[in-house]
């Protein structure tokens, strides 16, 4: 049974009241042998002096008298920690209670690290996500963040492959899962979901969509050599939905002999019956299923006959079950 101390870095800016949430999130639990390393990158509100306020010996933080960015933030963190094994955590996100004893329970060092299932929490409504337990190759890191945005790794495997990459805007983490996968062999993911990722669309998020777009320009550009036909497709297909670019049936049909087929899907009909898309998040969101009601009539009304009527009942209960 592993006893040792774990290291956690969190980077925060201007987000004290969910910073709080994210601390308590630790400090609950139930493996208590970890040193929780806050780097304060230049927030103007009252973080520092919330930071300054806690007792706890095992919460230590840096202070950013102006910002530096997360990735050297996470970076100057796990430089910080001197224990064996590390993982994250996001100022906007929380841990589920048993989140660092179950990765240590399924983490293994033939595997380059472990990660876990979490839920996307859009407000009303959670979405389990990747809740299925498995290995996840090179391949399957390319074509698709599988690891989610949080893993546990040995430490100096971090530093041995560079750590984050400072100079890429978005994917910061897939670029480097990546990295590790490739220098140390497959991952495994623990299908549990151990962590909430909070979905405010009222909160400013790291990554714009320009820095997204300019994102995966390098990560194809520094990865494209070990990068199989696979992986490039879906990668054209991951920089289409990002940019909001159209995607027919005949791109759908050409594209699924590549896999991701339900994320597809899903943007296919979000291309398609936009108000039914809009609508099914407005209910994830607020819980309400008035706005679902409404465009579903809209669109019985304008779809006349039998196969227009079974087409549009099967479109609405998709959305309505969250597929």
């Amino acid at each position: 049974m592993y006893d040792k101390t774990v290291g956690i870095y969190m980077p925060t800016h201007n987000r004290v009241e969910l910073l709080k949430a994210a601390i308590s999130s630790v400090l609950a639990q139930t493996y208590q042998n970890f040193t929780l390393v806050i780097v304060d990158d230049g927030s103007k509100d009252s973080t520092l002096q919330y930071l300054s306020s806690l007792k706890d010996e095992r919460i230590k933080f840096i202070h950013h008298t102006t910002p530096q960015g997360a990735c050297r933030s996470r970076n100057e963190a796990i430089g910080f920690l001197d224990t064996e094994l590390v993982t994250g955590l996001d100022d906007d996100d929380t841990f589920l209670p048993t989140r660092l004893e179950d990765l240590i329970a399924h983490y293994n060092e033939k595997n380059s690290f472990v990660c876990s299932g979490y839920y996307w929490n859009y407000g009303a409504h959670k979405k389990a996500l990747f809740s299925k337990s498995r290995t996840i190759t090179l391949s399957d890191a390319f074509d698709l963040n599988q690891c989610s945005n949080q893993i546990l790794v040995k430490k100096e495997r971090i530093i041995e492959v560079g750590g984050f990459d400072e100079n890429i805007p978005a994917l910061q983490d897939h670029d480097l899962w990546v990295r590790l996968i490739s220098k140390f062999g497959v991952a495994y993911r623990f299908g549990k979901p151990l962590y909430v990722v909070n979905d405010d669309q009222n909160l400013e998020r790291i990554s714009s969509v320009k820095n997204k777009l300019k994102a995966i320009q390098i990560f194809e550009q520094k990865h494209k050599g070990i990068m199989l036909l696979r992986n490039i497709e879906n990668f054209m297909f991951y920089k289409t939905k990002v940019s909001g670019g159209t995607f027919g049936f005949i791109d759908f049909i050409k594209s699924i002999k590549y896999g991701l087929v339900s994320l597809k899907l899903r943007y296919y009909f979000s291309q398609y019956f936009k108000r039914l898309s809009q609508a099914r998040l407005n209910y994830l969101r607020t819980g309400s299923f008035s706005q679902i009601t409404r465009n579903s009539r809209r669109f019985l009304e304008t779809n006349t006959g039998k196969f227009g009527v079974i087409l549009a009942l099967l479109i609405v209960a998709s959305y309505i079950a969250l597929f």
